[in-house]
């Protein structure tokens, strides 16, 4: 390689640095990974949320949601249950419907929700949440309560 192709080369590299925007992850709050479990005695081999957070213009949060093994063809509706304590402790403050997920002949389903970016909260808002998969409006599987930092 020639000196003036590296020295393009260099060049065209620097511009996508310049050129590529930076996505930042939240430093309050780290993506979470919860485990989800039968509330009812449903089947279900696995199934989990993820919550992450971002610092942007555009999302300040994705979540994840997966079973497997669990009733086959079913749909559900997932929910947070907001609590104004990061111990889930007490009545929810509010709960907040964000995807419907359908299981397949294996009872595998998956689907995602995502969350616009709103004002910043200073100091950061410290709540806890436990997602549900409910059917009918009666809870099918959940997660432990999970304390989360919104900034």
């Amino acid at each position: 390689m020639s000196l003036k192709s590296l020295g393009v080369a260099a060049a065209l590299a620097v511009g996508a640095l310049v050129v590529v925007p930076v996505a930042a992850a939240d430093q309050v709050f780290h993506t979470s990974h919860a485990a989800v479990h039968s509330v009812s005695g449903a089947p279900l081999q696995s199934g989990f949320v993820n919550d992450m957070h971002s610092n942007g213009a555009v999302n300040s949060a994705k979540e994840e949601y997966h079973l497997s093994g669990a009733q086959a063809g079913a749909t559900y509706q997932v929910q947070l249950e907001i609590f104004l304590s990061q111990n889930c402790s007490g009545d929810p403050f509010a709960i907040a419907p964000t995807a419907q997920l359908t299981t397949n002949a294996q009872g595998n389903g998956n689907a995602d929700a995502f969350f616009p970016a709103g004002p910043s909260n200073n100091p950061p808002l410290q709540i806890g949440i436990i997602w549900q998969f409910t059917s009918g409006g009666t809870p099918v599987y959940e997660t432990d309560c999970v304390a989360v930092s919104v900034d």
